[in-house]
């Protein structure tokens, strides 16, 4: 019994051990893993780098198979990794998508800059109500970022047009528009196109103006408040020619939250690690850059990520060392709870010859009381109890001490069955004898 419970209690370990690896190692196990990848649309910033990193992930990691899914925007790209179509995602920091997924990396920042000419008489973002507005990108006038500054300040323009970046001088010395908005994603080159056309049109660069990014962030957590420095666009004269404070979205790879730590660690070193490599297909590489991992962030970081970035990722081999220890562990406790309920069982299960040892003592008593056929019975009996005595020992189901102490019991028995046997048979005697006298008597 103990040598099939030990050979038991090793196959659910090493049934374990495959099962936790394929749970959490599945490569290991067939030729090739994919993740599907929503990178945005066609041509777009998001796709581009997907690509590239495609490359570097098929020289790293060859078993490894990046499937890229194209979509009409970066809305759509989230989009699908909610429906669970896809494992990773290019999305906007103020998708639902962003804050549903956990962030591997920020693939860059999209700041929204409001322009003047440097002799317009608007201010601050208050001067602009009732106002006309430029926008450099059909997208931007309906961008949830554009329309929560809006909404913010209580802004109502009087109508939005939409301008090339090198005719935004022009729109604004015509007074065709108060003022010249650009978002990030319209590309940087958008933004700073249309600062040098201003500075050409009207012979001073243009001003920015400062929003109130803190109050915004506040409000709306996805985004957050950033510092444009000084001469970003233009270098002589400088544009802008001093920092402007404003706000921004993030466009970040997101993957799913039931990703396997190792995989999405590994996705994230990768990604950091290949920067320069990338740069060459993707200028914008370089704006890639790790998440903070800080727990009280509004955007989550993946597990996997976050283990990474902070220097706790667990290697592959340490991972299979702690999996085989917590199943040794397991299959120790319960190798040890099956002894102690077979154990258990084998002292309270209702055995016959358990119950024809536990009748010993009161056999013992019934001695004197038994006839003559009786006798014979009960060592018919005793008989059997120790053929069932000595099986049961040769099988290793009853312990030496035991059938020690029941064959001391069996032995008084057998004992004072023959005492009584013995005096049954004098009794039976005594009235023959006692015949035979008699007889003797009459004769005589």
């Amino acid at each position: 019994m103990r040598k099939w419970l030990i050979i038991g209690g090793l196959l659910f370990i090493v049934a374990g051990a495959f099962a936790a690896a394929w749970a959490w190692l599945p490569w290991m196990f067939s030729a090739s893993y994919t993740i599907r990848v929503a990178t945005g649309p066609v041509g777009s910033d998001g796709q581009k780098f997907m690509s590239a990193y495609k490359r570097v992930m098929a020289e790293e990691h060859p078993r490894v198979r990046l499937v890229l899914m194209e979509s009409a925007d970066l809305q759509g790209s989230a989009d699908v990794l909610q429906a669970g179509k896809a494992d990773i995602a290019v999305a906007r920091s103020d998708h639902p998508g962003a804050s549903s997924a956990g962030t591997l990396v920020i693939l860059r920042r999209a700041a929204l800059l409001v322009m003047v000419s440097a002799g317009s008489p608007v201010k601050s973002m208050k001067d602009l109500n009732g106002a006309k507005i430029a926008v450099l990108d059909e997208a931007t006038a309906s961008d949830p970022l554009f329309r929560t500054v809006m909404e913010f300040y209580r802004i109502r323009p009087h109508s939005i047009v939409q301008t090339r970046p090198a005719d935004a001088g022009d729109v604004l010395q015509r007074r065709e528009a108060a003022a010249v908005v650009a978002l990030g994603l319209a590309g940087i080159e958008a933004t700073a196109d249309a600062a040098r056309d201003i500075l050409r049109a009207s012979g001073k660069p243009p001003r920015f103006l400062n929003l109130k990014a803190k109050a915004i962030v506040a409000q709306h957590p996805v985004y957050e408040e950033i510092e444009i420095p000084a001469a970003a666009f233009v270098a002589a004269p400088a544009v802008p020619d001093d920092e402007v404070t404003t706000v921004a979205l993030s466009v970040r790879l997101v993957a799913r939250n039931s990703m396997l730590d190792d995989v999405a660690g590994e996705l994230t070193r990768l990604l950091l690690a290949t920067r320069a490599k990338l740069a060459v297909t993707w200028p914008h590489a370089g704006q890639v850059e790790p998440p903070d991992t800080d727990k009280k962030g509004f955007l989550p970081v993946h597990p996997g990520a976050a283990a990474y970035l902070d220097g706790n990722q667990v290697s592959a081999f340490e991972r299979a060392m702690d999996m085989l220890f917590t199943l040794s562990i397991l299959g120790g406790l319960l190798g040890s709870l099956a002894l102690a309920v077979g154990g258990f069982w084998r002292r309270h299960r209702p055995d016959e010859t358990r119950r024809n040892l536990a009748h010993l003592p009161a056999m013992l008593r019934e001695v004197d009381s038994l006839s003559p056929a009786n006798i014979e019975q009960m060592e018919q009996h005793l008989d059997g109890l120790v053929s069932q005595l000595l099986d049961q020992f040769v099988h290793q189901k009853i312990p030496p001490e035991q059938i020690s102490a029941a064959c001391a019991v069996i032995d008084q028995v057998r004992a004072h069955l023959a005492r009584r046997r013995a005096l049954s048979a004098a009794a039976s005697d005594e009235p023959t004898a006692a015949k035979a006298v008699a007889g003797e008597a009459r004769s005589g």
